[in-house]
């Protein structure tokens, strides 16, 4: 099996928060797809996974809360 199914599925997911979602959440969902994206398909190195998408994640999270006030 490969990645390829499951980064469908992320590109789908972020087009649909990108449609239905505050227009401040665009930025900060493709930020953290093609973060996620790079961490599927990149080579590994001494940085953890978790350490490198935290970031993103966050910058996520912290648009999506704000956008729900």
């Amino acid at each position: 099996m490969t990645a390829r199914p499951a980064m469908d599925g992320l590109r789908i997911a972020e087009k649909g928060v990108e449609l239905l979602c505050a227009p401040g959440l665009h930025a900060p969902t493709t930020a953290y797809a093609r973060a996620l994206n790079q961490a599927v398909w990149q080579e590994r190195d001494a940085v953890s996974l978790a350490e490198r998408l935290e970031p993103f994640k966050a910058e996520f999270l912290a648009a999506a809360r704000s956008s729900l006030t």
